[in-house]
């Protein structure tokens, strides 16, 4: 549509709600967001007759701080960072609209085509002039305050993606870093923001390379990661406040008390979902991370909507929603809001984690393997009768490379090289070792539950799976590229989102503080049928499509990228999927030297998990549903 604007990320936002509400100050006759096939937006500032003598800089600083509020409440990739705000002179004729009074988008971006480049050429001029080696830290620092809109100081050390850079202020904090270096120097890595994750380790970068010097290799990582489990392993032994005596105001009461993280997430929705129709629950607390209270609650209420779910119903006590900081010691929660939940908690369900392939494993650190520290500290504060039992949503991933044996057993693993080689994956091994930690050495033994979660997709009843995961991507890029890849050796072991909800809530409710270690449960579908190519044959009966070689489809779809511009979100996956199925990679494959993954042992599983012990294979009528999901939504 053409009120949609599509990053080169892939990314979508509508930009007409925020021109209209920029435009309302008196300052301002009009506004145009843009961004079309670029990493981030900016906007044209019109000025009204009052400010036809305010300079632009002035005028800028003016409207700034309505911006700045706006972005705290926008989705990421719309945020606009004050660089790019453009003042534009009085308008001699007025901006083209509809007969409805709406922009008429790529007529206004035509005519304005000079301004908007403009704009992002000097998007890279941070204007640092001449910097020596030793102030390029300092300058690195006001940089990143400048583009970050935060208001805590920035240190050397301090962890990049905990103080607010995602994967758009990485971008522009790259550009600013070419302006430290020499023109002849070479291109600079896409992830180099990401790689570096402090200030000091991205000066150290900018003066090595100044110098034509290599940085040191990265930090060994299985050291880093055993390090990690120490220092995040200190427990809050005491026992609840004397004020309960572990029998306090909600001690003898009936019913559950869930503390939910995630419900903005496909698998917390439905967790939400689930839970707040159980008799048995009196009431789901959802710890959700947003810069306003009414924010997180929109947020909330959409993630269920999106999945075909009721959203929020207002008046309905059972669901509370809650602003949090899941790595503050007391979850950014006000005192008398953690000593309620605490009080009445039985139940802790920690579902929410970065899914970001690209952060290295010490950016996960500070947010997401402190939540889980946190967490258990604030189970252990439940002022029941006995302690409040422990899920902890990790994933495959954090054992995927385990290779002795015949299988992936069901229990802790202590060799870190069992983790794949991403910052995800270990920081999920990482936080294993720390419920397993907490299951030794604290009042939750035996009441800790881990979920190893596999491949998780649509709902049995809609089909609605995750917009942003590579499977559904890949499906949809038939739509551009009349294509999809022979991936002959994939296999369909796909897990509905609805009915992993349901083993992860039966498999918490079998806990009951027996058994030795913690409870390692692997929720996944481990039929090894259908395949790849019998999906293709089902997806044949409903689109018309080649089924091509894995590298003829990414040259096709990088053809259609180059005739489109950056129009379709399956654009985003380009260079990931260029790396995977290189015909190189494709031919290693070939030759049997792929690393193979076991099979996972499930049979502890099924005992606890009702819902896993029936778990059909995919069949055409599921996918159907999936199908026609991406067919109407992607």
């Amino acid at each position: 549509a053409d009120s949609q604007l599509t990053l080169i990320t892939g990314k979508k936002f509508d930009p007409a709600p925020l021109e209209g509400a920029i435009a309302t100050a008196d300052l301002l006759d009009d506004v145009l967001i843009f961004g079309n096939a670029q990493p981030f937006p900016g906007a044209l500032l019109f000025r009204s007759e009052t400010a036809r003598d305010i300079p632009d800089h002035d005028l800028v600083e003016k409207i700034w701080p309505a911006i700045e509020k706006l972005n705290s409440e926008s989705q990421d990739h719309a945020r606009i960072p004050k660089k790019m705000l453009v003042a534009m002179a009085v308008l001699d004729q007025p901006l083209e609209k509809s007969s409805k009074g709406t922009l008429q988008r790529s007529v206004v971006e035509a005519r304005f085509a000079q301004d908007i480049d403009k704009a992002y050429t000097n998007m890279g001029s941070f204007n640092v002039g001449d910097v020596p080696d030793e102030k390029v830290l300092n300058v690195i620092i006001e940089m990143i305050e400048s583009i970050v809109p935060k208001k805590a100081k920035l240190e050397d050390n301090t962890d990049l993606f905990s103080y607010g850079v995602d994967s758009v202020a990485g971008m522009q904090i790259r550009y600013g870093l070419r302006q430290l270096l020499p023109k002849s120097t070479k291109q600079l890595p896409l992830n180099v923001v990401e790689d570096c994750g402090t200030v000091k380790r991205l000066a150290e970068y900018v003066v090595k390379q100044r110098h034509g010097e290599e940085l040191a290799d990265e930090e060994d990582e299985h050291k880093l990661m055993l390090q990690l489990v120490d220092q995040y392993s200190n427990f809050d032994n005491r026992s609840p406040s004397s004020s309960t005596n572990g029998q306090g105001q909600y001690g003898n009461d009936k019913g559950d008390v869930i503390v939910l993280t995630g419900a903005t997430g496909a698998l917390g929705a439905h967790l939400l979902n689930s839970y707040r129709q159980l008799d048995s629950v009196k009431k789901v607390y959802c710890l959700v991370r947003g810069a306003e209270l009414q924010a997180s609650i929109e947020r909330v209420d959409k993630a269920l909507k999106q999945r075909g779910l009721d959203g929020l119903q207002s008046g309905d006590a059972k669901v509370e929603v809650l602003q949090t900081s899941l790595g503050d010691d007391h979850l950014g929660l006000s005192s008398g809001d953690y000593e309620r939940i605490a009080h009445e908690v039985t139940i802790v369900m920690h579902v929410a984690w970065s899914v970001n392939f690209r952060m290295r494993l010490r950016s996960f650190a500070k947010d997401n393997i402190a939540s889980v520290t946190n967490l258990i500290n604030l189970a252990l504060r439940s002022g029941r009768s006995e302690p409040a039992r422990f899920a902890y949503c990790s994933s495959v991933a954090s054992v995927m490379a385990y290779s002795k044996g015949t299988s992936i057993p069901e229990r802790i693993i202590d060799d870190p090289e069992a983790a794949s080689p991403l910052g995800y994956s270990r920081s999920k091994w990482v936080a294993e070792q720390i419920c397993s930690r907490a299951n030794e050495r604290s009042l939750l033994q035996g009441r800790i539950a881990i979920f190893r979660v596999g491949q998780l997709s649509g709902d049995t009843q809609h089909g609605i799976w995750n917009s942003s995961e590579a499977w559904p991507m890949m499906l949809s890029s038939v739509k551009v590229s009349r294509a999809l890849p022979n991936l002959d050796k994939e296999t369909l072991d796909w897990l509905p989102v609805d009915l992993a909800a349901t083993a992860l809530m039966q498999g918490i409710a079998s806990v009951d503080g027996s058994g030795d270690g913690a409870h390692v449960l692997h929720v996944l579908n481990e039929h090894r049928r259908p395949t790849w190519p019998t999906m293709l044959q089902w997806l044949k009966k409903r689109y018309a499509f080649d089924i091509v070689d894995p590298p003829k489809w990414v040259a096709r779809l990088e053809d259609m990228q180059e005739r489109d511009g950056a129009d379709h979100p399956a654009y985003k996956l380009l260079d990931h999927w260029k790396r995977a199925y290189a015909p190189e990679r494709r031919e290693s494959e070939d030759r049997g030297s792929a690393p193979t993954v076991l099979p996972f042992d499930m049979s502890r599983t099924k005992q606890s998990i009702a819902v896993l012990r029936d778990v059909s294979p995919v069949d055409e009528q599921y996918f159907a549903k999936i199908w026609d999901w991406i067919n109407t939504t992607m």
